[in-house]
């Protein structure tokens, strides 16, 4: 028996400056994990037996909200002791921020998401929300409900939990690395040109996030994305 719990115990091999990082890293494995099986739409259409993809995607938003966005936000409070701010949960540099965005947006809605949107495999993809699709409301409360609970939580997950926790350990480009595969893994079973470019996506977000030194940037940007590919998709299909 002491030759098993020897052989399983973490102790020895973690020491005390390495719990924080572990800490990180695991989460990034396990709550996005959880997310992907419990919080989906394909969970809340079998299981939990809600009637339509509005009440489904709905679900998805809000299972996001609270797996990454509140719980490592309780996290950073108290285990860590930390501020909010410390994760990027400020403006930062603001100019930087906003030039990047206004610059980038119309270049990605264009070169990518023009595009993409014309593809059999999107249009049958997106919206989540298939109402959506039917009324300029609906179409714009569902864009609420994904920036109120998705894209914040989705941000400070990666860009803020994961990229801004593992700098002062790995460096600011392993940093952006490493949060760009539990992102990446995320979309398996989405398009496949989706995939693919959730790891330029999760570079992108995450050059953002250090360089302004926020994520609310990145934050902004992905979420103009999102609208942008599903207002595509609508008005062109």
């Amino acid at each position: 028996m002491k030759t098993i719990i020897s052989l399983i115990n973490p102790a020895p091999l973690c020491p005390a400056e390495q719990v924080k990082p572990s800490v990180i890293l695991l989460l990034a494995a396990f709550l996005p994990t959880v997310h992907k099986y419990f919080g989906s739409m394909e969970f809340a259409r079998q299981y939990l037996r809600l009637p339509d993809s509005s009440c489904t995607s709905v679900y998805m938003f809000i299972t996001a909200g609270i797996l990454m966005g509140i719980f490592p936000a309780l996290v950073i409070r108290y285990g860590f002791h930390e501020s909010f701010s410390d994760y990027g949960w400020r403006w930062g540099n603001w100019r930087a921020g906003l030039a990047a965005v206004v610059m980038l947006f119309p270049l990605i809605a264009l070169g990518l998401l023009l595009p993409s949107s014309q593809t059999n495999e999107m249009q049958s993809f997106y919206p989540f929300n298939k109402l959506a699709a039917h009324s300029a409301p609906q179409f714009l409360v569902f864009q609420w409900w994904r920036g109120i609970f998705f894209y914040p939580a989705w941000e400070f997950f990666f860009r803020g939990f994961i990229l801004f926790g593992l700098r002062r350990y790995v460096g600011d480009w392993l940093a952006i690395c490493i949060q760009t595969v539990p992102s990446c893994l995320w979309h398996i079973g989405m398009p496949s040109g989706e995939i693919f470019a959730s790891i330029a996506g999760g570079i992108l977000f995450g050059l953002m996030a250090v360089r302004t030194a926020s994520i609310v940037w990145p934050f902004l940007l992905h979420y103009l994305i999102g609208i942008g590919l599903d207002f595509f998709i609508v008005i062109t299909s």
